[in-house]
């Protein structure tokens, strides 16, 4: 029996078709590695975002509440520490 040797040009296809397969399972490896990165990056910023629109939704809530004449009187007194003219104010030392 004759054996047949392989000719170089054979060998050569396969070793480059290895190589594509090798390149193909890397590339594929890389990707979803870097979609699961930016899975996490999408959920921080979705997470953000939703603590942005409750804390838009309190200004709003405080917005709204401005125009009421209780509420501007209520900060003008606690925390500007305005009176009326004939207000007497008494301030409590003990409460330090």
């Amino acid at each position: 029996m004759e054996t047949k040797k392989k000719s170089p040009k054979s060998r050569l296809l396969k070793i480059a078709v290895c190589l594509f397969v090798v390149y193909i399972v890397y590339a594929i490896v890389a990707q979803q590695l870097e979609l699961r990165e930016r899975k996490m990056v999408l959920e921080t910023i979705q997470e953000q975002c939703q603590e942005q629109s409750e804390a838009n939704k309190e200004v709003e809530r405080l917005l709204a509440m401005s125009d009421d004449k209780d509420y501007i009187e209520r900060i003008a007194r606690e925390k500007l520490g305005y009176a009326y003219p004939d207000e007497k104010v008494y301030i409590d030392s003990s409460k330090n």
